[in-house]
């Protein structure tokens, strides 16, 4: 008798027009958000090629320590095209500098452009939370005082079927005219993204998927759970349609938005200013203090460091022009990593608050069963501001192996940080003593010949093996960043415990009302 009842509710949610209308709607939007969302990740998956091709070359033609930029390039994940959370498709990079420490940032290519996010970016977790939740909403609005107003409500309480029962049937035929079209939806943008041959879904990556799948399905369970316990606490359908429609637009689109603003309020949020009058402060004492260290340890004079400057190389300097050049760099990048550390402690200190926002907002997301939908998704596709966090954190420890391998080998007291010049280099001044000013204007004779002298030198220079920078033991960049299974599905549990709780509460409720429910 219970299937006979399931197989009813089925066949009259799949013969009403609103499922099919719903049904060609999600369909053409998951296409369209698939497809927007492929071309994205290609262009995503272009720029990280891109990207680390040329931190690879960087590092390979790289002939002073001050070159080196070993930057953390990670790929954009595909299961950001289902649910673009913080981090969107794009991959992310974490620069590595002695003068700097900053968060991660977003790839940059030539299909970036931040003027196009004037509208909201929609992914398959939109079209669950707004297509096909309202559809939900339109199927289970009348399961019950719609059927009374009908009159079908007394054939079927007519018939010798526990009332339990037949809610039983109304929730599995409406959560399996739901997930019909759900599941259509799915495969549909999964065929187009098993098409693109930039998106390769790993093993995990298709767990995560079925999962996801699994979310949108208790979702849409809830929120019809909750539309029929609507209907079987009122008498009419144009009441039940009005309650579950103002309840929807509050713990969707009101909740959403108010959520932030509560959050909000009364949390001081340091002004962006503020932290650019700061650093503004912290490079002045910067700059004061190399000055300071310079009127102590003055140059040896021009001549001794005359040389060629190009693409941050020195050559052709004099030795002892070289030796004042290795203390002043010594002391010169020891301030530029203080002053880094002291910088990121006021950007974090300006930032934080607004993470610590975000936190709460994902936090208190589960007072609403939309926003903690989304929430749960974002987790799973891993695409959450935590997620672009760990990255910071692994990139700040390999930043600091990264300071350390520098140390070991001497670069920041070393000429090899700024010149690749061998030691039985000729400078291109041999006696400085002996110059004047007037010799070493630009047009003089004298400098004119060291100059002719000097491009000979680049020509040999470029072939010579013993100025490129042997890097074979630079340290790689080691370690997931990105959570696992298990550490996702951790921080999931209060989230999916409260979906699981109103949607039994709300299952509940139906049934006790059903039981008293006067069909007449």
């Amino acid at each position: 008798m219970l299937r006979t009842l399931i197989h009813r509710e089925l066949l009259d949610n799949l013969l009403t027009l609103r499922l099919a209308v719903s049904l060609g709607f999600a369909i053409v939007l998951s296409v369209l958000t698939a497809l927007i969302g492929s071309v994205n990740y290609t262009q995503s998956m272009d720029a990280y090629g891109a990207v680390v091709a040329q931190t690879n070359e960087a590092l390979g033609q790289a002939h002073v320590y001050s070159q080196l930029a070993p930057h953390i390039v990670v790929p954009p994940q595909p299961l950001f095209i289902l649910c673009r959370g913080t981090s969107e498709v794009s991959g992310l990079t974490f620069w590595i500098s002695t003068r700097y420490i900053g968060p991660p940032s977003r790839m940059r290519n030539a299909y970036s452009n931040d003027m196009m996010a004037t509208l909201m970016q929609i992914d398959f977790t939109t079209v669950v939370m707004l297509l096909l939740s309202f559809l939900a909403v339109a199927l289970g609005f009348d399961g019950i005082c719609g059927e009374r107003e009908r009159g079908t409500l007394t054939q079927v309480l007519a018939n010798p079927v526990p009332r339990v029962r037949i809610i039983v049937a109304k929730l599995a035929g409406g959560c399996l005219s739901l997930w019909i079209p759900l599941a259509l939806s799915m495969v549909v943008s999964l065929l187009i993204l098993c098409a693109n041959p930039a998106v390769q879904l790993s093993g995990e990556d298709w767990v995560r998927v079925a999962l996801f799948f699994a979310l949108c399905c208790a979702f849409l369970g809830q929120v019809f759970a909750m539309s029929l316990m609507v209907s079987a606490c009122t008498r009419q359908a144009s009441t039940a349609l009005l309650v579950c429609l103002v309840l929807w637009l509050v713990a969707g689109v009101g909740f959403g938005s108010l959520l932030p603003s509560v959050v909000r309020y009364g949390t001081y949020e340091p002004p962006w200013q503020e932290y650019v009058d700061q650093t503004r402060d912290l490079y002045g004492a910067y700059e004061r203090e190399v000055a300071a260290w310079v009127e102590q340890h003055p140059g040896p004079g021009a001549a001794y460091l005359k040389g060629i400057q190009e693409n941050g190389v020195l050559r052709y300097a004099h030795p002892r022009g070289y030796e004042w050049l290795e203390q002043r760099n010594g002391f010169v990048v020891a301030a530029q990593l203080k002053l880094a550390e002291e910088r990121y402690k006021l950007l974090w200190a300006n930032q934080a608050p607004l993470a610590a926002e975000s936190h709460d907002v994902d936090q208190w997301s589960i007072l609403s069963p939309f926003t903690n939908f989304r929430t749960l998704a974002k987790l799973l596709a891993r695409s959450t501001l935590d997620d672009m966090f760990a990255l910071s954190t692994y990139g700040r420890r390999y930043r600091e192996t990264f300071i350390s391998y520098l140390r070991d080998k001497g670069a920041f007291s070393s000429r090899r940080w700024f010149s690749d010049d061998p030691e039985d280099q000729e400078p291109l001044i041999p006696n400085p003593e002996d110059v004047t000013e007037a010799r070493l204007a630009p047009d003089a004779p004298f400098m004119k010949s060291r100059m002719a002298w000097a491009a000979d030198q680049q020509v040999r220079a470029a072939h010579d093996p013993r100025r490129r920078l042997e890097v074979s033991d630079l340290p790689k960049f080691g370690g997931s960043w990105r959570r696992s299974l298990s550490e996702s599905l951790a921080l999931m549990v209060p989230g999916v415990l409260t979906l699981v709780l109103l949607t039994v509460a709300a299952v509940l409720i139906t049934v006790r009302r059903f039981q008293r429910y006067d069909p007449r």
